[in-house]
């Protein structure tokens, strides 16, 4: 260890990245404050790289790399990724598949060991020397070792840093020792965003900001205004009984991507699949005329969607699936409901029942998209867009209610 890098400067370093991790730094200046220490400290490093695997229905991995003297990229990696040339020829593929925590090759001279396509390209561009640590976060799971979910760090050397020949041996050992305090640091910084996104998919982003900022009692609800779109797929249950349940669900799924987008859009939540149906909800804020003219065209962007989509499929010799949707506008009550342990974030209310009524109505009355009489009063700038359908009795509702579809 030379005169600059000294036992306190790597003390210092731990120390910072321990308060950094505990205040819940974000990874990127995270890792760009520890490079910036680190070669500050005596240890010349030409490019840092760390990679995160996330625990995301969208995204593998968020990656990071640092060259330079800055952050000179942030990427995100979908799992896609996996079935790649680039990662068949990875190093960190070879690492996860047989659990080496640790690779290190010269780049330079009579000791090089280019047995990876990307050292080759590292050489090429003057480095000299490669390091790569793999921190596990739990080797023990059940997911296959290619799958594992932890930090992967690599590190070289170069020339152009004062380093032609490499590290010194004291200089590496201080990379590895620090890089395993680095991962627990970025481990801990990721997490809470990492959880709020998984509870996103599951339970809606609103939700999952709600149970992320301490609502997660049983009782712990709050009365809201909303709009509400139910959607149901009609004739599903024939179509599943005569189809392959590969086939079922990749045609629901196309269906859901179709209202998804359309949802979210239009800013509303998904709270519910309800087997091939779906509740959504567009929250009112300050404005429940505004939360439904986003709804209503939500409802008409999903109707163009999936109506494209099935004319596809048809078209590709499958049998075409249309969507009911119902509109309607009122009280939820909103949050924690279900057993002690067992808790479900959802919408409970006399107006999820009507709108679930209402969507049943559409097959009858041979329209796509129904709309309930509370609903046509809070959009008062859409009631010219809408004809009234008649009075209608829905199950569970004392009187009739007057129905509205598309003028």
């Amino acid at each position: 260890m030379n005169d600059s890098t000294k036992p306190n400067d790597l003390i210092a370093l731990h120390a910072w990245l321990i308060e950094a991790g505990l205040e819940g730094m974000q990874t990127e200046p995270l890792f760009d404050g520890f490079c910036q220490r680190l070669s500050a400290a005596g240890i010349p490093i030409a490019r840092g790289f760390l990679s995160m695997g996330n625990l995301h229905p969208l995204r593998r991995a968020h990656s990071i790399t640092w060259a330079g003297g800055r952050l000179t990229d942030v990427s995100d990696f979908g799992h896609s990724i996996m079935t790649t040339s680039l990662w068949a020829e990875s190093p960190f593929k070879f690492m996860m598949e047989n659990q080496i925590a640790r690779l290190h090759r010269p780049l330079q001279g009579d000791d090089a060991k280019l047995d990876f396509p990307v050292l080759r390209e590292f050489r090429d561009a003057g480095m000299s020397e490669w390091l790569a640590l793999l921190q596990g976060f739990g080797w023990g799971s059940d997911n296959p070792a290619g799958e594992q979910f932890g930090a992967v760090l690599s590190w070289t050397t170069s020339a152009a840093v004062g380093r032609p020949q490499g590290w010194r041996v004291d200089e590496r050992a201080a990379i590895e020792e620090l890089s395993a305090t680095l991962s627990l640091a970025a481990k801990a910084s990721s997490s809470p965003l990492a959880t709020q996104e998984v509870l996103a998919a599951y339970l809606g982003s609103d939700a999952a900001r709600r149970v992320s900022a301490g609502q997660v009692r049983r009782g712990d609800v709050s009365r809201i205004e909303a709009a509400i779109l139910y959607a149901d797929l009609r004739g599903f249950t024939n179509f599943a009984d005569e189809t392959a349940p590969e086939e079922v669900i990749r045609r629901l799924n196309g269906i859901f991507d179709c209202l998804g987008e359309a949802v979210r859009e239009g800013g509303g939540e998904i709270l519910k699949f309800l087997g091939d149906g779906v509740l959504a909800v567009f929250l009112a804020g300050s404005s429940l005329e505004a939360a439904t003219s986003a709804a209503f065209s939500a409802a008409c962007n999903a109707r163009d969607k999936t109506t494209a989509l099935s004319e596809r499929e048809v078209a590709a010799g499958h049998p075409p699936l249309s969507l009911d949707i119902a509109l309607h506008a009122g009280d939820l009550t909103y949050g924690n409901i279900g057993t002690a342990e067992r808790l479900d974030f959802t919408v409970i209310g006399p107006a999820v029942n009507e709108a679930t009524r209402l969507e049943a109505l559409c097959k009858q009355l041979g329209a796509a998209i129904l709309i309930s009489e509370s609903f046509a009063l809070a959009a008062s700038t859409l009631r010219d867009r809408l004809r009234s359908m008649g009075h209608h009795r829905l199950r569970g509702v004392r009187e009739p209610q007057e129905v509205y579809a598309l003028s």
